[in-house]
């Protein structure tokens, strides 16, 4: 799992923000939130403009020059990639991964979107992988050392990976046949995380970032997997009860809602809240299929009632994967649903911190955390 990340000069972060996912309390209570002293559900609050999205955006960022993706149709998520008063500096991005006992850290800078100027891969303090862009490149895993010995005869091997832009852990990934030790095991272990992150909204009709091909009819996506009777018991736990069924038109599936003896088609009197959640429905089938390792859901419950929000929060918190969602929503700042080490403020300064370290009190199960919030007990100061 995803335990710390750091981002600097990038979008509205002009300097570093510190996002830190093991600073772990000893609560008794919702303890499906953390796992293996690191959290694994949590909430992040924040004002418009405060930088949640891109957040979000900054943390699949790795994405982008380590696997093959097409998806970066949303052209607004790398849009302004740098802050504007930085815009002649590089952008540095710092993960640390926790993987049962073995700790990786993922290091690396870039001059845009798509240059890559140098990366750096730590296993348990050890270095892995350490390239500069057109004049250094080491390489610590048995069974890659070949792929340096064949560049080699092409010429400088630092400079001719900078020539094609190509990411050396990516280039080890694809082209490496390696030894089946404890260093390459855990390199396999985290790029098999990182191929599974998972960032995505609903806000703007369905825009993501990750490896996972979209259907471009949801509604078939359902009636493929033949799932239309879970489909119909979520939206019916969030209040819409009406039937659903499948009914071939012109060679295609359209899904109908039925009303006595006529029918009409679903997408034309769903809601907008109906639809996001439709959306919701489609990733997390994926999300229920452990196809997802890491999610980041971009305000989560926009258009949605406040009691199909926490309906929505206890569905993710029995799912596998790592889990972060953004919201604006502070009746979801309950101890019912979450618990303070998991519940962040994202203030305008670009600070995250989690609730209990923003206050003097020792929080409880008892305590009305959204009541203290709006009093103003959590101090950004603190």
């Amino acid at each position: 799992m995803l335990i710390k990340f750091e981002v600097e000069n990038f979008r509205g972060f002009k300097d570093k923000l510190s996002f830190d996912l093991s600073n772990v309390k000893g609560y008794d209570f919702n303890r499906e939130c953390v796992e293996n002293g690191t959290i694994k559900k949590s909430i992040i609050y924040g004002k418009n403009g405060s930088g949640k999205s891109n957040l979000g955006i900054a943390i699949t960022d790795l994405l982008n020059h380590l696997l093959d993706i097409s998806n970066l149709q949303n052209p607004h998520f790398h849009s302004h990639y740098k802050h504007g008063d930085r815009a002649d500096e590089t952008t540095k991005f710092e993960y640390t991964f926790k993987f049962g006992n073995n700790i990786v850290k993922y290091s690396y800078e870039k001059d845009g979107v798509s240059t890559l100027l140098n990366e750096f891969l730590v296993i348990n303090d050890k270095k892995i992988i350490e390239y500069i862009a057109g004049s250094t490149i080491s390489i610590g895993l048995q069974g890659a050392q070949s792929l340096i010995d064949v560049v080699n005869q092409e010429g400088n091997p630092a400079k001719i990976l900078q020539e094609r832009n190509i990411s050396v852990i990516k280039w080890i990934r694809n082209n490496s046949l390696l030894i089946a030790d404890t260093d390459n095991k855990v390199f396999d272990t985290f790029f098999k995380f990182v191929e599974k992150m998972l960032f995505f909204r609903s806000v703007e009709a369905n825009a993501y970032i990750g490896k996972f091909p979209i259907s471009l009819d949801i509604y078939l996506d359902i009636y493929e997997k033949g799932h239309l009777d879970q489909f119909q018991e979520l939206i019916r736990a969030a209040g819409i009860d009406v039937l659903l069924e499948f009914q071939e038109q012109n060679g295609n599936m359209v899904l109908m809602a039925k009303f006595k003896d006529k029918f009409i088609p679903f997408s034309e009197i769903a809601s907008s809240g109906t639809k996001v959640l439709t959306l919701f429905y489609y990733w997390l089938q994926r999300l229920n299929d452990d196809e997802v390792s890491f999610v980041f859901i971009d305000e989560f419950d926009a258009n949605y009632h406040h009691e199909l929000s926490a309906q929505i929060v206890n569905i993710i918190k029995s799912l596998n994967a790592q889990v972060i969602l953004t919201t604006h929503d502070t009746s979801l700042m309950t101890n019912d649903l979450m618990r303070p080490d998991c519940c962040f403020l994202l203030n305008e300064n670009k600070s995250i911190k989690p609730l209990f370290a923003l206050s003097d009190k020792e929080l409880r199960l008892a305590h009305n955390i959204e009541k203290m919030y709006r009093a103003g007990a959590f101090s950004v100061s603190q």
